[in-house]
């Protein structure tokens, strides 16, 4: 792990900050820490395909927000009690949170929040799109107060994230990729799902101190959201330097998704490549380089290169890959496109030779096509 990542992360564990003077009930917690510099490197377009929907990106105009709530799956009663707010300036990651600590002090509380997000052009967030924004947004319509995310540009950090790593690790909570990815120590604090019991509890005794590990909780997330920020624009930047297999074929799916086929067939490509076994975690992985493989003959024969369509299928069945799919589309590739009508006869009558019951007919039907064809133009004759 990074010094500077070990400074912040120790400045993260430290005695909550104070707070600052506010009126009316309203705490506001204010916290700093030196910025990643990759944070004013960011490439715009790595960007766009991870599901941003503005225009330029200025970093220092950009506000990173969560919330914690009194509910964890939203509906009419639930209020976010607690905004985290992170902005960067002059090379400082600057975290301001605001806290209600009681019901009476909602009002004010986006109030506030709303005059200070007037300077963000853009919302970065972890499943912000579908909780976050819309619970604050509809907390601003009871309250009578404009939507303080309208006009924003969005990056929503959930939807890359599990695009890329959801695969090979299963869970993508904030705190989960913190440790596997990030590389920082697990968390050793309040759980997501006591939060709003917590809360209650403090509105209940009046006992506002109950909910300092609370801010201490939601402070890490916005931190987290920056340094996973820059781990994502990276990988979006330069898909090709991720390490893991599984990692490679999820993004080269992620690319293919978004028309960039020259850069999914190169990552396809990496992930097919054969490697050794040792863990069950390869062997899985082993798995998946079958089905990079048959995405790259896909696109492959998107663009009608149908030697290298030849040589991949040819790999995949010497390395026993997805069964009997690669010997059915080299039959196919023999008799459509290189018309090698002996050698699509072949493979039919490979196929057939060992085919389910319910597949024997349209097996049939394909080797009696293949024979027709063979008999009109001869064995290998290019027509």
């Amino acid at each position: 792990m990074s010094s500077r990542l070990l400074k912040k992360l120790s400045l993260l564990n430290s005695d909550a900050p104070k707070p600052a003077p506010a009126s009316a009930g309203v705490k506001i917690y204010e916290w700093f820490c030196p910025a990643d510099e990759r944070l004013y490197r960011l490439n715009r377009d790595a960007l766009m395909l991870m599901g941003y929907t503005g225009g330029a990106f200025d970093i220092e105009r950009a506000a990173f927000i969560d919330t914690e709530t009194t509910g964890l799956s939203g509906g009419a009663g639930t209020v976010a009690f607690l905004v985290g707010m992170g902005r960067v300036k002059d090379g400082r990651f600057y975290v301001k949170q605001y806290l209600m600590p009681d019901y009476g002090a909602e009002a004010e509380m986006l109030e506030a929040l709303s005059e200070d997000m007037r300077f963000s052009d853009a919302v970065v967030h972890f499943n912000g799109r579908r909780f976050d924004m819309p619970l604050l947004r509809d907390r601003c319509v009871m309250k009578r107060l404009p939507d303080l995310g309208e006009g924003k540009a969005q990056l929503d950090l959930l939807y890359p994230a599990r695009s890329v790593w959801k695969l090979r690790l299963g869970s993508c909570r904030l705190s989960f990729l913190e440790s596997a990815v990030l590389g920082m120590p697990e968390r050793d604090d309040i759980p997501g799902s006591e939060i709003p019991g917590r809360y209650f509890e403090s509105v209940r005794t009046g006992n506002v101190s109950l909910l300092e590990d609370v801010v201490r909780h939601n402070r890490q997330d916005i931190v987290t959201l920056g340094t996973l920020l820059c781990e994502l624009e990276a990988l979006y930047t330069r898909p090709e330097e991720a390490e893991e297999q599984l990692d490679l074929f999820s993004l080269g799916r992620t690319f293919e998704r978004q028309g960039e086929y020259r850069v999914a067939r190169g990552l396809y490509l990496k992930a097919s490549r054969p490697r050794p076994v040792r863990t069950v975690q390869d062997l899985r992985a082993e798995k998946y380089a079958g089905e990079a493989n048959l995405r790259l003959y896909l696109l492959q024969r998107r663009r009608a290169d149908y030697e290298a369509c030849l040589g991949t299928l040819q790999n995949m069945i010497k390395r026993g890959q997805m069964g009997d799919v690669p010997k059915l589309e080299l039959c196919k590739l023999m008799e459509h496109r290189l018309h090698r009508y002996s050698d699509a006869l072949r493979i039919a009558d490979g196929l057939l030779a060992s085919a389910l019951p319910e597949d024997r007919e349209a097996l049939t039907k394909r080797r009696d096509r293949i024979m027709a064809k063979l008999i009109k133009y001869g064995g290998n004759e290019h027509v």
